[in-house]
């Protein structure tokens, strides 16, 4: 970790751990050597360094144009792995970047769904991932986190943020599809089915 990285980490980390009551479980599913991406739903801005806090070792993100080039944006976001990406239309730099950080071995979260969700249920994906799947060649990690848009803190009742991390699922799985636009289809469904299911698994966990 570079040492933005590693401070805001700790961060974090803290924050999560002490005044959100974060909590991880699946962990044994992220690769601890070697790419891949992780998969997850979206709904707050807190949700990459919450996951990121979750795992001890570096992730790439992206982060939508607009963040960058702020008074602000170099301490908190310019230096943290972060990748540019307009959002208005397919951005082929911002693809790239990603195929590099992954090529490089890194570990890459990304939001399926584009954009974070309004009303805190799980939007339709989109096809960025698998697609960045299949060309990489890399594994996705499903991932789901809830509670992350609260601002109360757990030991005063707020609910715990809770983080989990599902099987990984494989581009090699669906070379027996044709048809390249509908192998990525059909990954995309299974990557949105399976982060869905890992929601409702974290909402149990948080009723029990």
């Amino acid at each position: 970790m570079n040492l933005y990285y590693r401070l805001g980490w700790l961060l974090s980390k803290a924050y999560g751990g002490l005044y959100l009551g974060l909590r991880a479980s699946g962990l044994e599913n992220v690769p601890r050597t070697g790419s891949a991406i992780i998969a997850s739903n979206h709904k707050s801005m807190l949700d990459p360094p919450l996951i990121g806090s979750t795992l001890k070792r570096d992730i790439f993100f992206f982060a939508k144009s607009e963040l960058f080039g702020k008074w602000w944006s170099g301490i908190f976001i310019e230096h943290f792995n972060t990748i540019p990406v307009k959002r208005s239309s397919f951005d082929r730099h911002a693809y790239a970047a990603g195929l590099e950080a992954l090529n490089n071995d890194n570990l890459l979260l990304v939001f399926p769904e584009g954009t974070r969700s309004k009303d805190g249920k799980l939007g339709e994906g989109k096809a960025g991932a698998a697609r960045m799947a299949s060309d990489a060649d890399v594994p996705v990690i499903p991932a789901a986190i809830i509670n992350s848009e609260g601002s109360k803190p757990f030991f005063l009742g707020g609910k715990r943020v809770r983080v989990r991390f599902g099987n990984p699922i494989r581009s090699s799985d669906y070379e027996e599809v044709a048809d390249h636009k509908q192998r990525i289809r059909t990954m995309t469904g299974d990557i949105m089915t399976s982060i869905k299911t890992l929601i409702a698994e974290c909402e149990r966990e948080a009723n029990l």
